[in-house]
């Protein structure tokens, strides 16, 4: 049995691929619709501003939007669309399932009629009702293959028809009739099935070819049904706007929860940006190292990296308060020196040259502290002033600087060959300051030794020993605290950062050093690198630009 719903026409499920189709499919912002248009000729500059500055509108609204407001509208709309998938899809499946029984009964009771049509039983014909066949009561239409609608007549009884009969004969149209009909009628289609409209009412149109050149047309009104699907839609659309008010509150009250830790983030920062108090931090439930989600993790690691701040924070300022505290004294030396020098008139000469000798050397204690200061506060080195060298090659041109510079000391060298990954200016920083605290406190031809030895877990170790009179056991926990100084060192030459500076160094370059008292006397210094290759060589063991210092 033929039908239209590969055509374009109405159909089960709508409208399909019909112009109404297309125009809903349009209002609906469904794929494949124009949204935009296209332009012949270049815009100029002001028009194509102004389209920029419109495309970005939206844009720029929805980056204000807050991310809560976000994040529940993206809900909403998720939870929208997948509801109204739903309900278009049960809507559309009831109205086929509907549209099925309105056709079944037609089918039916067309095969009655065809069947006792094609038999020469013509059915009783009575005036003052439609025609029925079956359970279903329905307009009934006979049409030739011109497409004439043609209605029954009863004829008196006759010879050949002693009961009477009944012929066809044209008439007024009641039920459309289509071209498809008249091909029904003309035997070239055996049915036909559509929908049309018959006084204002939607109808189901089934033809069924009856011979010689004649069909019959049976329709079903679908008022009935519409009504059906009309209540059904708006219970649907009811239930889907309160699922999507649902959703939209839920949705808020979720989003709400979740983002509590970057709201609390957030006025953390703010409220850090506006105090510049360092010491607040955001609350974490559960005890530390206690596995967390995404957010929790967030919050842990936004307060390490206040205590990271806090910390450098603390030590810059106490850099500078020792800092400018050390500075008072060569400072108002240096102010005094140069008062009395005001007055070089009034001094013998042997006087006045003992004062500009200790102008001087204030002036070289001074440079001194401010130099050790400057470099204690430069920090750790970027990854990118890391490069490959060799250790013992820098540690030799150390100790020749210092052989000139401390022509007292006596410095003896024993260099393995090593290849370390650092930053050529601070390494050798750290060691001219361990080999000078070595020939400071040094006696007049002491013995300096200077020793590098590579261990097999891959690690170099530099030895700077000297025959001094050794670090008192109260002193060895402070050597390397800054601007530290033991009673005993206190009238010699230096700024109390020599150490402090090799400290920094070696944990910047992923060693460390320490001292101890030397067997036999004197102190003992150990600055220990990793070798180039090893764990934790350089800026997280990356290759680097080679350097043969």
């Amino acid at each position: 049995m033929g039908s239209d719903f590969g055509s374009g026409g109405p159909g089960p499920y709508g409208f399909i691929g019909s112009p109404e189709a297309a125009g809903l499919a349009g209002m609906a912002g469904m794929p494949g619709t124009t949204t935009g248009s296209t332009s012949d000729g270049p815009l100029s500059g002001d028009a194509a501003s102004g389209n920029s500055s419109r495309s970005r509108s939206p844009l720029a609204i929805w980056r204000r939007t807050p991310l809560r407001a976000r994040l529940a509208l993206a809900a909403t709309i998720a939870v929208a669309a997948g509801i109204g998938g739903g309900v278009g899809f049960a809507y559309v499946a009831v109205r086929h399932s509907l549209t099925q029984q309105v056709d079944g009964g037609l089918q039916r009771q067309g095969a009655k009629a065809q069947s006792a049509l094609l038999s020469g039983h013509f059915p009783h014909y009575d005036a003052a009702k439609s025609w029925q066949f079956g359970d279903t009561l329905t307009n009934v239409q006979f049409i030739d293959s011109s497409g004439t609608p043609l209605q029954a007549k009863p004829l008196p009884p006759s010879p050949r028809w002693p009961r009477g009969t009944v012929a066809l004969a044209p008439s007024t149209q009641q039920i459309p009739i289509t071209a498809a009909d008249t091909q029904v009628a003309a035997g070239t289609v055996e049915s036909y099935m559509h929908s049309g409209q018959m006084n204002g009412q939607h109808v189901r149109i089934l033809t069924l070819g009856i011979g010689h050149g004649q069909a019959i047309q049976i329709d079903a009104p679908l008022t009935t049904m519409e009504k059906q699907l009309s209540t059904l839609g708006w219970q649907l659309f009811g239930a889907a706007a309160a699922g999507i008010v649902l959703a939209a509150g839920l949705g808020w009250m979720v989003t709400r929860t979740a983002l509590r830790p970057v709201a609390e983030l957030t006025s953390t920062a703010e409220r850090i940006a506006a105090t510049h108090d360092l010491a607040h931090r955001i609350p974490i439930d559960g005890p530390p190292g206690e596995s967390r989600d995404e957010l929790g993790r967030l919050a842990a690691t936004f307060n390490s990296m206040l205590d990271a701040v806090q910390e450098a924070t603390d030590r810059q300022r106490q850099l500078v308060a020792d800092a400018s505290h050390e500075l008072r004294t060569p400072l108002t030396s240096l102010r005094t020196n140069v008062e009395v020098l005001a007055h070089a008139h009034r001094l013998d000469p042997e006087d006045r040259q003992a004062l500009v000798a200790g102008i001087m050397s204030g002036l070289d204690d001074l440079t001194t502290l401010v130099s050790d200061t400057v470099e204690l506060a430069r920090g750790e080195e970027q990854a990118a002033h890391f490069e490959e060298m060799r250790f013992d090659l820098l540690v030799q041109r150390c100790v020749d600087r210092a052989t000139a510079h401390w022509p007292k000391a006596v410095f003896k060298a024993d260099l393995d060959e090593s290849v370390v990954v650092g930053v050529t200016d601070r390494l050798a920083k750290a060691v001219r300051n361990l080999l000078d605290n070595a020939a400071k406190f040094s006696p007049a031809g002491g013995l300096v030794e200077v020793r590098t030895t590579t261990t097999p877990d891959g690690r170099v170790t530099l030895t700077v020993r000297d025959h001094g009179p050794g670090i008192p056991e109260a002193d060895l926990p402070h050597v390397f605290d800054r601007f530290y100084r033991a009673a005993s060192a206190r009238d010699l030459p230096g700024s109390g950062l020599g150490l402090a500076i090799v400290a920094q160094v070696a944990v910047g370059h992923g060693g460390g050093v320490t001292a101890a008292g030397a067997q036999g006397g004197g102190a003992e210094f150990r600055l220990t690198l990793p070798l180039a290759g090893s764990p934790g060589a350089g800026p997280r063991g990356a290759d680097g630009p080679h350097s043969f210092y």
